[in-house]
């Protein structure tokens, strides 16, 4: 199960300094970061086919010094986690002061039920609640959810190729319905969470951690000892 990048491409201003894109499978956010002006760096627990990741690692262990990135994206991979807690954690202590966390995670979406858990807004937010919320939206709404189920009873009986206009109707549909409401929807198909970590945060015993792992340095990794 994974997204349409555009939802979690069109939250991220051009910029300079690295990014992690936190299980980013095929890299598929690679191209629009990089012309964005960002260092990318993916991590992924798995080589594919077309050579990504860059870095093979554990959410739960991320192999960087404190504060040495710039933003962290996470899109479809946090429901993957099976301690989201610490994967938070982990990006929090690896974040620059008022670095950016990035997240798009699916809620009622009918191909996502392989994963480890499901966030509900209020869970979401209490998940995440160490860093500073700037946006929590859902822009995709019921009609999504409906239009994902259809498209996946089509291409089971040889409809594939009305993929292309479901996803435009629903799309209109849930743009249509979303313009007139207020907030995240409770039942929305996924949410995107923008927050920055506060200034002036350490780590819980306010001292640094010193792990062998991998450190960026001009604008690449380098392996060695690191804190």
């Amino acid at each position: 199960m994974s997204s349409n990048p555009k939802w979690t491409i069109q939250v991220i201003p051009h910029g300079t300094g690295s990014v992690l894109d936190l299980g980013g499978g095929t890299g598929k956010l690679r191209r629009s970061l990089e012309e964005r002006g960002y260092h990318y760096v993916n991590m992924d627990i798995t080589r594919f086919e077309n050579g990504e990741p860059s870095l093979i690692g554990d959410a739960h262990w991320l192999p960087f010094k404190d504060g040495i990135l710039d933003m962290v994206v996470s899109k479809d991979s946090l429901v993957n986690f099976r301690e989201p807690w610490a994967a938070v954690k982990e990006v929090r202590r690896v974040l620059k002061e008022g670095g950016q966390f990035i997240v798009w995670t699916p809620f009622m979406h009918p191909c996502a039920g392989d994963v480890f858990y499901h966030y509900a807004p209020r869970g979401l937010q209490y998940l995440l609640r160490d860093f500073e919320i700037l946006t929590f939206e859902s822009p995709l709404w019921v009609f999504t959810v409906v239009g994902l189920v259809a498209i996946e009873i089509c291409k089971r009986i040889h409809l594939g190729f009305l993929e292309w206009p479901a996803r435009q109707v629903c799309g209109w549909l849930d743009r249509l319905i979303m313009q007139r409401r207020k907030g995240s929807a409770s039942f929305g198909a996924a949410y995107r969470v923008v927050m920055r970590k506060p200034n002036g945060v350490k780590n819980d015993d306010g001292n640094s951690v010193i792990k062998s792992g991998y450190s960026l340095k001009a604008g690449q990794l380098s392996v060695g000892q690191v804190r």
